[in-house]
């Protein structure tokens, strides 16, 4: 992931002196890393490699799925894979940079960079805060432009240290609309705020704000609203509650709903997903909600959806799949419980280890 230790060593004596005591190695274990940011579902088949594989996982997961296992899961795994692709991508230029060695500059701050990558030039800067407290920003400007041209704030963020490197309490923003000015045929847009706490080597707790986020416009509807989820180290339970626009099997028509999905899933066991649905096709005042389970295999084994409005709920024809008894653990059995809300409340999941910190308003360095 980074430099070679012999050349670590050696730069962090150097820079020691000249930065006022700002250790390098500590500055860049002091960064964010895909495994301690990106959300979770299913974990079962990432044992080997943990959250590093989350996204490539999803993807070959997703291809196999082709409509054909948990449709509800399937929706919410959509969203989620459209986040932690474009995080992964966004965290790839840091882990870079910090390769490099650092040019030492007044004020505890270490600059990595600037760099060519293949669509922009970028460089990174670390501050030493008190109390173990780091504060980074990555920023860009359009490849082979001159140097008096501006560098814009592509992603910041900070983290407080915690016993283990990238581990801590700390916060993450991304602009993906500042990353498509400097380089325009990136299709992304939108932005990212998140906050995450870390508890051991393996509990995670996070929440993101999206801001008319999505990767491509032209392959899946921005989303504004929140995403939260967590992970339990020592069971590698994971829970996680996202906002997605997309069509809800059963409704009427191919429009795209608003569905607010809240899945849970118990490795070796199975998981549920329930979902609340309203917009595109269904009809003001009305909503759809609805619950399934599947097994270890991620085979569905009980599905059902309900038409809701002032006047109660009905199920609609056809959607019912098996009962809920065989939902594979008793937590995961039960009647329909839809999330609440309109998809903009980074309140955590039930059973997280703790909350985070606030989540940023916009992506703004802190130096």
């Amino acid at each position: 992931m980074r430099w070679n230790k012999t050349l670590a060593v050696g730069a962090a004596l150097v820079l020691s002196t000249a930065c006022g005591g700002v250790d390098d190695q500590e500055a860049v274990e002091s960064l964010p890393d895909f495994a301690g940011t990106s959300l979770e579902i299913n974990t079962d088949a990432l044992a080997q490699d943990g959250a590093a594989l989350v996204a490539q996982d999803l993807m070959q997961v997703e291809a196999s799925l082709d409509g054909q296992g948990a449709a509800m899961l399937e929706g919410a795994r959509m969203e989620v894979k459209a986040l932690n692709d474009t995080l992964r991508q966004a965290l790839v230029p840091i882990a870079e940079l910090a390769k490099q060695a650092a040019d030492a500059q007044p004020g505890d701050v270490l600059v990595y960079g600037p760099t060519d990558r293949a669509n922009a030039t970028f460089k990174l800067a670390i501050r030493k805060g008190a109390a173990q407290r780091y504060q980074w920003k990555l920023e860009a400007r359009p490849l082979n432009s001159a140097d008096d041209v501006a560098f814009k704030v592509i992603a910041a963020g900070a983290l407080k240290r915690g016993d283990a490197a990238h581990r801590g309490r700390g916060t993450l923003a991304i602009s993906l609309d500042n990353l498509k000015a400097v380089a325009p045929s990136y299709a992304g847009q939108g932005k990212l705020m998140m906050s995450f706490a870390h508890f051991g080597k393996g509990s995670k707790s996070l929440a993101y704000r999206l801001a008319n986020f999505t990767p491509n416009p032209a392959t899946h509807d921005a989303v504004t609203g929140a995403f939260v989820g967590h992970k339990i180290e020592a069971t590698g339970v994971t829970r996680v509650r996202v906002l997605g626009p997309y069509n809800l099997p059963g409704t009427a028509t191919s429009a795209n709903e608003k569905v607010l999905s809240s899945v849970r899933h118990i490795p070796g066991t199975g998981g549920r997903v329930d979902v609340r649905a309203w917009g595109g096709d269904i009809a003001a005042n009305t909503s759809y909600v609805g619950t399934a389970c599947w097994d270890a295999q991620e085979k569905e084994v009980y599905r059902v959806l309900l038409q809701c409005s002032e006047s109660g709920c009905t199920e609609v024809p056809g959607s019912r799949v098996g009962t809920f008894q065989a939902c594979p653990a008793v937590e995961l059995r039960g009647d329909v419980t839809p999330p609440e809300g309109t998809g903009d409340d980074v309140t955590p999941e039930p059973g997280n280890p703790g909350a985070p910190d606030d989540v940023p308003t916009d992506v703004t360095p802190e130096f």
